[in-house]
């Protein structure tokens, strides 16, 4: 019999691997990579962008605190701006926009092309220097010594090993993290099932306002975020285990044909249906420090701040502590997105958004980076360290 060594192929070394090429990743592996860290990004679809692109949530929620204060700055705003870009967006006039199409509010925040940005957040990366790999799952950490030495994943090219002295997650269900052992709480998931589509009697009114962020709707077969819509007598779902999850997108797909059943023929087309699961809420590591999402609550361990994408909680300030990114006992673990340590509630609503996503992800890849170049683990990050690895306003 062979051995399992010998039918796995060692793929290289790298100073920081990425795992998951959503709006975190990304930047997570551009931050590493800026910070000279040879950085490897592993995504196990065939685009970029997660959630916002393949899971078709095209908002880019606010960086502000809905009462005109910008609280987000560094690559999450370089991110908004590569996804205005190109192809229509809703950027208000008082953030930058040209308001082609009416803004949604007042906020700093914009619809966007999901299949465009997929195709920029591509070049974005590439001419940061990372390297990219897609349709790559990874499958086990190998560890030693409490440290992650390397990943074994499943690929065309078959089982394959890459080490790396860093490793970030940024899978969106900490599938790193989980499997190397990091304590980890399990959420729970309304259905959603959410398609891009139009009316073809939106035809005519785009041609006269050319308003694309109109005409290209937002078709939900499922719940809100807060659960109103949900299919009767459905429970809430982890989408932790391939049954669930493929339980979760027939009823979703079977609900939106009903749906479209009962509409006129040549009325509408769905012009995209999403290419992943669009779960909230997965799993996320139980970190050093947990963040609540408490108005005010500062910590000396900050990595930047944040306002609120809910209308209920405008004006509302938080800061993300450090501590919520990786867990004491696995020193070279990093996680970043939606899996950060935050409880169900507030905490856990306001990190798994597209700015917060990039937020944590750059201080993920900042902080991957300063332990490469300076040889240190997460544990010998000091005061002086975090200084490096805040997100906040440069100063002019």
């Amino acid at each position: 019999m062979m051995k399992l060594e010998q039918i796995i192929q060692e793929k290289g070394r790298f100073d920081v691997i990425v795992v998951g090429g959503g709006i975190a990743g990304v930047a997570a592996a551009v931050a590493a990579s800026r910070g000279g860290a040879k950085t490897l990004l592993l995504e196990k679809g065939i685009n970029l962008g997660g959630l916002a692109t393949g899971g078709l949530i095209s908002w880019y929620e606010p960086l502000c605190d809905g009462e005109g204060k910008q609280m987000i700055f560094g690559l999450s705003e370089e991110m908004i701006r590569l996804a205005t870009r190109c192809g229509f967006n809703n950027l208000p006039k008082k953030w930058g926009g040209k308001e082609k199409c009416a803004p949604r509010n007042e906020r700093y925040s914009s619809y966007f092309s999901p299949t465009v940005y997929s195709l920029l957040l591509d070049r974005f990366a590439l001419e940061n220097g990372v390297t990219l790999r897609f349709e790559t799952l990874v499958t086990r950490p190998v560890m030693k010594d409490g440290l992650c030495r390397g990943i074994i994943t499943e690929s065309a090219g078959g089982s394959e090993y890459f080490e790396a002295d860093v490793f970030i997650d940024a899978s969106g269900d900490a599938v790193l993290m989980h499997r190397a052992g990091v304590p980890t709480v399990v959420g729970k998931n309304y259905m959603s099932y959410i398609a891009h589509g139009y009316l073809t009697e939106d035809a005519a009114a785009l041609a006269e306002n050319h308003n694309t962020c109109a005409f290209r709707k937002w078709i939900n077969s499922g719940s809100n975020m807060n659960g109103v819509g949900q299919p009767e007598k459905m429970a809430r779902v982890t989408g932790v285990t391939a049954e669930e999850i493929t339980d979760y997108l027939i009823i979703g797909k079977s609900r939106m044909l009903d749906r479209i059943s009962e509409w006129e023929e040549n009325s509408f087309d769905l012009m995209m249906l999403p290419t992943m699961p669009q779960f909230r809420t997965i799993r996320r590591i139980c970190g050093n420090r947990d963040f609540c999402g408490i108005d005010g609550e500062t910590f000396e361990d900050s990595i930047g701040d944040c306002g609120d994408f809910r209308k209920k909680n405008v004006g509302k300030h938080y800061q993300i502590p450090f501590g919520c990114l990786w867990n004491r006992d696995f020193p070279n673990l990093i996680a970043c997105g939606r899996i950060v340590s935050a409880p169900e509630g507030d905490g856990w609503e306001v990190t798994r958004v597209i700015p917060v996503c990039a937020l944590t992800g750059e201080a993920a890849g900042k902080a991957a980076a300063l332990c490469v170049k300076e040889n240190k683990t997460l544990r010998e990050i000091d005061s002086e360290d975090l200084k490096k690895i805040r997100i906040e306003k440069e100063k002019e």
